[in-house]
């Protein structure tokens, strides 16, 4: 966690262990093979594999040689980081779930958004501006997204 305070609140839900993430991270870069990868690809790999979509954008995010593509003028940031025990993955697997219905988004992480306080934490990235999330939930997301998004 590079950011400052932490939540006073408990948390949620538990890491998932740092090992497991950079063996899912090696898939992902094998996958990406020097190319940005988009959610398509990493859901269809965790699919695949019976894992969740989360933790394979969780294991990316610690790959320092995997690029995650940019395609659309939407983006979701999620941090993938400390986060994840107040419920990040669970903000990306729903966020994935809407990609593969609604794939006019870009569904991104990081391993920081520097306001762990507010954990979890995300940003919706778009032409009209940025809009942060603190202490994100996978309805909350989805909600948010519809309204950037619109009609479509």
């Amino acid at each position: 966690m590079t950011g400052g305070k932490v939540p006073t609140r408990s948390p949620t839900h538990r890491e998932v262990e740092p090992a497991r993430l950079a063996a899912l991270g090696l898939e992902v870069e094998d996958l990406a093979d020097g190319a940005p990868i988009g959610p398509g690809a990493i859901i269809e790999l965790a699919q695949d594999r019976g894992r969740p979509v989360s933790h394979y954008y969780a294991g990316a995010t610690l790959g320092a040689d995997v690029e995650l593509e940019v395609a659309h003028p939407v983006q979701l940031v999620v941090c993938a980081g400390k986060c994840q025990q107040w419920g990040s993955l669970d903000v990306i697997d729903r966020a994935a779930d809407l990609w593969e219905k609604t794939p006019r988004f870009d569904l991104l992480t990081r391993q920081c958004l520097d306001r762990c306080d507010e954990a979890a934490v995300c940003e919706i990235r778009s032409p009209d501006g940025n809009i942060v999330m603190p202490r994100a939930t996978p309805d909350a997301v989805v909600k948010a997204l519809a309204e950037v998004l619109g009609p479509g």
